[in-house]
This record gives structure tokens, sequence and C-alpha cells, in this order.
């Protein structure tokens, strides 16, 4: 088995997050607004199973970065909600002065 070298690791999990961010973005400013709520609940899925199959540790190198990843998808949530909604009212003003 080849091991990725910390570069290439390190790449491919920015990449990734990149890519979590853009889905949870677009998902967040849908007209349903549960759409948002599916990347934070898919983390908190991968993140009880990385727990309990990994059993990895309740330590700090196993908390901090989940309270930042669903905090960061949170924000996300509530910044494509608040776009949203400026959107529509943008929309509607745009229909009024028509």
């Amino acid at each position: 088995m080849i091991m990725l070298s910390n570069i290439t690791l390190s790449i491919i999990t920015i990449i990734v997050t990149l890519i979590i961010t853009m889905a949870q973005k677009y998902l967040s400013t849908r007209k349903l607004w549960q759409l948002g709520a599916v990347v934070p609940l898919l983390s908190i899925a991968a993140m009880a199973v990385l727990y309990f199959t990994m059993k990895a540790s309740l330590s700090d190198d196993f908390i901090i970065p989940c309270i930042i990843l669903l905090a960061i998808e949170l924000f996300v949530w509530i910044d494509g909600r608040t776009q949203y909604r400026k959107d529509e009212l943008r929309k509607m003003t745009a229909k009024d002065i028509d």
C-alpha cells in the first residue's frame, strides 16, 4: 500500500472541504430551507460512525475539529438563508417596480 505524503493528503483534504462547503452553500440557498440541514446531518452521522467504529476517543484531537466543522456548516447555512431572502426580496422589489 502506497502511503500518501502529508502534502498530498493536505491537498485532498482541502479539495474535499471545498466541495462540501460549495454543496452546503448551494443547498442552503434553495427554496426549501431543510436542504441546508443535509450536509450537517451527514457530518454528524460520519462523526458518529468514526467514533463508534474506529473507537475514536473523546479527546481534543477529535472533538475540536468536529465542533469547528459543524460551526462552519451552520454559518454557511445561515448565510445561505440570508442570501436567499435577499434574492427573494430583490425579485419582489423588481416585480413591484415593473
